[in-house]
């Protein structure tokens, strides 16, 4: 019996390295039809799932075209940024008009509340737009969303070595989701904004790292603590030059809107977006889920703006405590030189459910590159629930009951992690003894 190192990560990062034995046969018996047949059959397999996968991505996308609104009330989130993409031309300085009664409601509104930079992509569909009107505009940018979101995970899966027929395995899984269903529907940029992220990923340590990091968060700024992880290892100049991208970025469009257009988005709205809490039954971000789950009930999609989510002690010091403990465990991994970088940015990814205020199912697509990482953990219970949390995120029901993938992959990912990084449950069960003894004492 001979022994070899299983990779998780790619060559080019520092792999989880675990031992496998590996029996050495001998060369007629390898040549045997009968020892070629599992092969065969692994290869039809990998085949078979990823024209699943692609099926599924394609009947999604169909679905969610032949099922655009119509309706003069009826809209989806692509026809807001086309519109002000559209009006930037006519009516500039009227495009944050309806954000002025966003930050006055508790419920969501028909409103245009990303940054300026966020328009950067409509503006090529600008004379589609005009031309053909929303709908098909807004068909094209799902078909490109679509596209960015699963190259996106193409690329994670590729750069971690997950094999094919896992990955395969994966897409199809993610592809029938709710987050995905949610985001093509939705006709939203997550894709394309993961995309870039993972193309920053890929590049890092390079300093054009920093660029694409810079433009993922210029066109919408969710996932902003993967800006601490080139900080943290040491490659400052990344993170100056992704700030310097979404300011410059954003600057541009000043003359455009004019300084109280700029100042006041920079003022009210995104204050707002930072810190305040929708009351909206689909709201899934921690806070709101602690609310409906401690609080007695769903939250109202109307109610006194002045209300706090949560309200009470008790659902304060769960969301703050579930917040410092994934910093603590990020912070812990990310630092740790025997794991790869790709690992510390895919964490920092997936924190977007807990951090942001305020979270719709379809920004869950930003945990995907996570539950794949730990699809190729070396522990059996951490793939075991990194592939029920993907089984679980084709929920059909209430937007919170989401979180049950999220509580089966958050542990998972974060305690493949440390005892990657090194942390042992053996030394914390004899810290505690201490203490106890000392307690005693």
């Amino acid at each position: 019996m001979s022994r070899r190192p299983w990779r998780v990560l790619a060559p080019r990062g520092r792999p989880y390295t675990v031992r496998v034995a590996v029996a050495r046969e001998p060369e007629e018996r390898r040549r045997r039809v009968g020892a070629a047949l599992p092969s065969r059959l692994r290869t039809v397999v990998t085949v078979a799932a990823w024209v699943c996968a692609a099926g599924a991505v394609g009947g999604v996308l169909l679905h969610a075209v032949m099922g655009l609104p119509r309706g003069p009330r009826d809209w989806a989130d692509g026809y807001i940024y086309l519109g002000a993409a559209s009006d930037l031309f006519s009516h500039p300085g009227h495009i944050y008009d309806a954000a002025h009664l966003q930050v006055m409601s508790p419920g969501p509104q028909r409103a245009f509340l990303v940054p300026p930079s966020g328009m950067l992509p409509f503006l090529l569909l600008v004379p589609l737009t005009r031309l053909a009107g929303l709908n098909p505009a807004t068909a094209v940018w799902m078909t490109i969303d679509t596209a960015a979101l699963f190259t996106a995970l193409v690329l994670v899966g590729r750069r971690i070595g997950l094999d094919r027929l896992t990955l395969g395995i994966a897409l199809f899984l993610v592809a029938l989701s709710q987050p995905v269903q949610w985001e093509v529907v939705s006709a939203q940029l997550n894709g394309v904004v993961l995309l870039l992220m993972v193309l920053s990923m890929r590049s890092f340590p390079r300093l054009g790292s920093g660029l694409l990091m810079g433009l993922a968060l210029a066109l919408k700024p969710t996932a902003v603590l993967v800006l601490l992880v080139p900080l943290l290892l040491r490659r400052p100049r990344v993170t100056v030059l992704a700030l310097t991208t979404v300011v410059a970025a954003n600057l541009v469009f000043v003359p455009i809107l004019g300084v109280s257009t700029a100042v006041y988005w920079a003022t009210s709205v995104a204050p707002y977006m930072l810190g305040y809490v929708m009351h909206d039954p689909t709201n899934m971000s921690l806070a709101s889920v602690v609310q409906t789950w401690l609080g007695g009930g769903a939250l109202p999609r109307y109610g006194a703006l002045s209300v706090g989510v949560p309200r009470g002690l008790g659902g304060i010091a769960v969301v703050w405590g579930a917040r410092l403990c994934f910093v603590a465990a990020w912070l812990r991994v990310t630092i740790d030189r025997r794991v790869d970088a790709v690992a510390a940015m895919c964490l920092a990814l997936a924190a977007v459910p807990i951090f942001t205020a305020t979270v719709w199912p379809h920004y869950l697509v930003y945990v995907m590159p996570l539950a794949l990482l730990t699809l190729r953990a070396p522990q059996p219970w951490a793939r075991a629930a990194a592939f029920l949390s993907l089984v679980a995120m084709l929920w059909p029901g209430r937007a919170d009951g989401l979180w049950i993938g999220l509580l089966l992959l958050y542990p998972a990912a974060v305690g493949a992690l440390l005892i990657q990084s090194g942390w042992r449950p053996a030394a914390l069960r004899s810290w505690v003894g201490s203490v106890r003894m000392r307690a005693a004492g």
